[in-house]
């Protein structure tokens, strides 16, 4: 099904996997053209998330890829693919190979935003694809972590993402089109014992009410239903945490 702007995870994926970054780095910059205000202007009449940029505007990947995952700016992923060096269809090949080899089988990208009805996938391979991003780049834990993030003409502007910052939630990303309805992948962190440990729920394809709300709310439920079949365990080598309830209990949700 679509999945929105949850797509901007693939995107994540594949630029630090070409540019990698630490939280606490800048990056390479790039000066904003007449070209990438259109594109902009573009977002703007056709209602797209976005963070607006001004010509002449120096801008680095670590400001991009902020405004990228919390507050889901559509226009700051071509910014992040032209300071790379490839044309969207190069950028595509990559996701799509990429999804391939994380073992992403039901999952298909046709750009770099999730704003076309083509980005599809399941719950379960963004689960994976979550998971392999947070272990892989610990700049992408920091960010998504944020509520709000400061951008340059912006101001400070807000998560996207529900509940960031509450109840242990720690992002990961969400989105919505009128295709996909409310699309929420997210992070939850537990204690269990002495053990804490991320757990991963996804919801896709929500159509009542406050679509993206809706999802925030279930994906919530479902993170917070799996406590109490979770057990800390003492091992010769430490404490383990094992899953007690039923294996269909947790489909559409990973713990890492």
């Amino acid at each position: 099904m679509p999945i929105a702007s949850v797509t901007k995870m693939m995107t994540t994926w594949v630029v630090l996997h070409a540019l990698p970054l630490t939280f606490s780095q800048t990056g390479p910059c790039t000066t904003v053209t007449a070209y990438d205000v259109s594109v902009y202007d573009y977002d703007v009449r056709s209602g797209q998330s976005r963070a607006r940029i001004v010509l002449g505007e120096r801008i680095c990947e670590g400001t991009l890829l902020r405004g990228l995952l919390v507050h889901s700016a559509g226009d700051y992923s071509e910014l992040l693919r032209k300071i790379i060096g490839w044309t969207p269809a190069t950028f595509v090949h990559v996701m799509n190979r990429d999804a391939r080899v994380l073992g992403l089988t039901h999952t298909h990208y046709v750009d770099l935003t999730g704003i076309s009805p083509g980005d599809r996938s399941t719950a379960s391979d963004q689960a994976t694809l979550a998971v392999n991003l947070m272990d892989a780049e610990p700049i992408v834990d920091h960010i998504v972590t944020l509520p709000r993030v400061a951008l340059p003409y912006n101001g400070v502007v807000g998560s996207y993402t529900p509940y960031v910052g509450v109840a242990g939630v720690v992002g990961v990303k969400s989105g919505f089109t009128s295709a996909a309805g409310g699309c929420d992948v997210m992070a939850v962190r537990l204690q269990i014992g002495h053990v804490s440990l991320l757990t991963y729920a996804v919801i896709l394809g929500e159509h009542r009410g406050n679509q993206l709300g809706v999802a925030g709310d279930a994906a919530l439920a479902l993170s917070q239903s799996i406590r109490s079949s979770l057990r800390s365990a003492p091992q010769s080598a430490g404490t383990k945490v094992q899953w007690t309830g039923p294996t269909s209990d947790v489909q559409g949700l990973f713990v890492g």
